[in-house]
C-alpha cells in the first residue's frame, strides 16, 4: 500500500481508503444482505491490509456508519487509523455545526475528528457562519482539519475567502472515468493550492468494474438509481473497459484495480471505494500497489474521451438552491422503502 500526506496536513493517509456510505443503509441491503459483524470484520480487515483512512458522514445510515466505524476501530490505538466525517447541509448553522460534530464524536468513539467536512454547500446558509464554527471546532481541538465535499471551483474559493485562522485541505468530490468535470476548474485549482482530491464513487457505482454489460444490469435497487447502468451508456463505455482489461491482463490485476490507480496516479488524490465483503476490501486495497506507466494513462484517456458526456444527471459542480434537498429525499424515500 502507498501512502501520502493529505494535502497540506501532517495526516499520512493510504492512497486507498474505504467509504462507508453503504454502512447501515437498507438501500444497500443493511439488516438483509449484511449486518454489524460482515462490516466490523471489513474494517478491521481494511486496517490489516494497509488502508487508514475511512470516510463517512453524519448521513450515512442516519448515524449508523459512524457507529460501526468506532465499534470496529475501538481496540485500534488512534494513530492507526485517520477518521473523515461530514456535517449535512441542513446542519450548516453555527450552533448546528458544532452539536453535529459532538454527535458525530460521540458515535465513533473519539475524542478528536481527523478530517471534517462540510457535506454540501447551502445556499440558504451564509458560508461565513458555517466556517466560524469549523474554526471553532479547530481552535478546541473536536477537529484537526476542516474541508469541503462538492464544492465547485468558486464555492471552493469563496469557503476560503471565510476563513482567519485555518485552512481547507481537501476537498472531496465525484470523480471517475465517466464523471470528470471536477477537471476542468476544481481540480486545477485543488492542486495549485496543495488542497487533496478524495474522490468517492471511484468505481461509478460498480459501473467500472467492468462486470455489467449491456445485457446484464445492476439488479440492487440501489444501483438502480445509476443513470450509468442503461444499455445505451454501457454500450459506448466499451471500448474503454476492452482497453483497461488489457491493461489489467498485462498486470494480473482487475479492471476494478486498473480504475482506481488511474485515480490515485493524479497528484494529491486519493479513492475512497466502498466494500461490502472481505473480498471487495481485499481487491480495493490491492490496487494501492498497482503503478500505471504514462503510456498507460495515456491509453485510458483517449478512449475514455468518447464517454464526455455521460456524466450523472444530478450535477455535483453546478449547485442549485435545492440540490442537496434532492439528494436528501432520494435517501430518505430508499430508506424508508
Amino acid at each position: 500500500m502507498r501512502y501520502i500526506k493529505l494535502g497540506k496536513s501532517d495526516l499520512k493517509v493510504s492512497v486507498i481508503g474505504l467509504g462507508t456510505g453503504q454502512f447501515g443503509s437498507k438501500a444497500w441491503g443493511y439488516g438483509i444482505k449484511y449486518r454489524d459483524k460482515e462490516i466490523i470484520n471489513i474494517i478491521q480487515h481494511a486496517i490489516e491490509l494497509g488502508i487508514n483512512v475511512f470516510d463517512t458522514a453524519e448521513t450515512y445510515g442516519y448515524g449508523k456508519s459512524e457507529i460501526l466505524l468506532g465499534k470496529a476501530l475501538k481496540d485500534y490505538s488512534r494513530e492507526e487509523f485517520v477518521i473523515i466525517t461530514k456535517v449535512a447541509p441542513w446542519n450548516l448553522r453555527f450552533n448546528d455545526v458544532i452539536k453535529a460534530a459532538e454527535r458525530s464524536l460521540k458515535r465513533l468513539n473519539i475524542k478528536t475528528i481527523d478530517l471534517y467536512l462540510v457535506h454540501y454547500p447551502n445556499p440558504l446558509i451564509p458560508m461565513k457562519e458555517t466556517f466560524r464554527a469549523m474554526e471553532k471546532l479547530v481552535k478546541e481541538g473536536k477537529v484537526r482539519y476542516i474541508g469541503v465535499s462538492n464544492f465547485n471551483y468558486y464555492l471552493l474559493k469563496k469557503a476560503e475567502e471565510t476563513l482567519s485562522s485555518t485552512e481547507i485541505i481537501a476537498n472531496e468530490v465525484e470523480y471517475n472515468l465517466f464523471s470528470r468535470r471536477a477537471e476542468k476548474r476544481t481540480i486545477p485549482y485543488c492542486l495549485k493550492k496543495r488542497i487533496a482530491i478524495i474522490t468517492y464513487s471511484p468505481l461509478a457505482g460498480g459501473i467500472l468494474t467492468g462486470k455489467y454489460t449491456p445485457n446484464n444490469f445492476p439488479k440492487d435497487r440501489a444501483r438502480a438509481f445509476n443513470f450509468l447502468a442503461r444499455e445505451r451508456v454501457l454500450k459506448k463505455a466499451q471500448p474503454v473497459f476492452q482497453v483497461m482489461k488489457k491493461i489489467a491482463k498485462e498486470k494480473e490485476a482487475s479492471t476494478a484495480q486498473v480504475a482506481l490507480s488511474w485515480i490515485v496516479s493524479h497528484p494529491l488524490h486519493i479513492a475512497i471505494p466502498s466494500a461490502l465483503s472481505v473480498k471487495e476490501i481485499e481487491e480495493n486495497a490491492k490496487a494501492g500497489d498497482i503503478m500505471l506507466s504514462r503510456n498507460e494513462i495515456e491509453q485510458i484517456n483517449k478512449v475514455a474521451i468518447a464517454l464526455d458526456d455521460l456524466t450523472y444527471i444530478f450535477d455535483h459542480y453546478i449547485i442549485r438552491p435545492i440540490s442537496w434537498t434532492k439528494e436528501a429525499l432520494k435517501h430518505i424515500m430508499l430508506e424508508l422503502k
